[in-house]
């Protein structure tokens, strides 16, 4: 779970960062404005006190997210439609402080990927895509789409969808990779499947592999992993994502073709 941490720890500095900058712009006398028999308790409503409790709503909602991305639980919690992978208003409205970070921090990345020429998304085989939540600037219609994104609403377009939320570093489990490699193959027959993340680094590819070696592509998860990076040179696995494919090959390996 180290790569998993190390990924939170970006959330927990956001949290601490949040906290510090609220209790500097809050005025101390705090305790002066609960008592409703002080006549200026009403200035609880200047912009100073607002700004600190947004700052302390900010630094608890990272904080939560953290620990659940450590724990690997409560993707659903963002509300994340599995339907059509819309995220609704009141996510955004409840947790602005983790969805505004979230997408400064991926837009900055996107640029920084088309100034070094990176592809919103890869076909490694025919037929077989991998990429990031962009992958709809490619103006095309998938037969499949696999979303392993918990944190962005689905931007693409396709026949058919299947959500598997993943916090960003956590890999689907063995299952959900079977799950998605028998959905990918059958989405396969009618046309083009994507496998996306948020920047097509690691869930997707994680969920990739599994899905190669599903149709037959490759006889092994290593294999497949190498034939992703010569396509997408960004892709890289963590511990806990090679640790999902090795259970997934160990548990599924006498029903891969």
């Amino acid at each position: 779970m180290g790569a998993v941490h190390a990924v939170s720890l970006k959330y927990v500095g956001l949290a601490g960062m949040a906290a510090t900058a609220a209790r500097m712009i809050t005025p101390s006398d705090v305790d002066r404005w609960l008592s409703v028999d002080d006549p200026d308790w009403a200035s609880i409503c200047n912009i100073q006190l607002l700004m600190g409790l947004y700052l302390y709503n900010v630094s608890f909602i990272n904080a939560v997210i953290a620990l659940l991305f450590n724990l690997r639980l409560g993707m659903s919690i963002l509300g994340k439609d599995p339907v059509s992978g819309s995220v609704p208003l009141w996510s955004y409205v409840l947790f602005f402080g983790f969805h505004g970070p979230t997408f400064l921090y991926t837009k900055i990345q996107r640029e920084r990927d088309r100034k070094s020429g990176v592809a919103p998304a890869d076909e490694v085989e025919p037929g077989w895509w991998v990429g990031g939540r962009n992958s709809n600037e490619l103006g095309k219609r998938w037969a499949g789409n696999i979303d392993l994104t918990c944190e962005f609403p689905e931007t693409s377009t396709q026949d058919r969808y299947l959500l598997i939320e993943c916090w960003d570093g956590v890999p689907p489990t063995p299952d959900q990779l079977e799950e998605a490699a028998q959905f990918a193959v059958a989405a396969h027959e009618r046309g083009d499947v994507l496998v996306h993340c948020a920047h097509g680094r690691g869930r997707s590819t994680t969920t990739l592999c599994a899905c190669l070696v599903r149709a037959g592509l490759y006889p092994t998860w290593e294999e497949a992993f190498h034939a992703i990076k010569q396509k997408r040179r960004v892709v890289k696995l963590n511990r806990s994502m090679r640790m999902a494919l090795t259970e997934w090959q160990a548990k599924y390996s006498s029903k891969v073709k």
